[in-house]
């Protein structure tokens, strides 16, 4: 596997925090957009990390489609059940057809 990045490790006791700016434990300063510090009451500052929004279930679209798909299912179940009664209509009419009396000579 192929390592990518490495992040450095830090120690809480290594971090020293003079003033409004933060220090690496080498002594380098961190650009001010990389650490968002935040005051609390007790006047300690601490980092916050950037809140990314999750996005929604798509609830609605999903209801509409299954509503959508049960009409869909019950004309097509109602369209198959009218189709068989009219060929079972027509079969037995054609039945009763061959077996009416007079219809064959002997």
């Amino acid at each position: 596997m192929k390592v990518l990045a490495r992040f450095p490790t830090l120690d809480a006791a290594a971090i020293t925090i003079a003033g409004s700016a933060a220090a690496l434990p080498d002594g380098e300063p961190l650009p001010p957009a990389a650490v968002t510090t935040t005051t609390t009451t007790s006047g300690l500052r601490r980092m916050t990390p950037a809140r990314r929004q999750r996005s929604l279930f798509p609830g609605g679209s999903i209801v509409a489609l299954a509503i959508v798909a049960g009409i869909v299912w019950t004309l097509a179940s109602w369209n198959d059940a009218r189709r068989a009664e009219r060929s079972r209509a027509e079969r037995l009419a054609r039945m009763q057809s061959f077996s009416s009396p007079g219809t064959l000579a002997r």
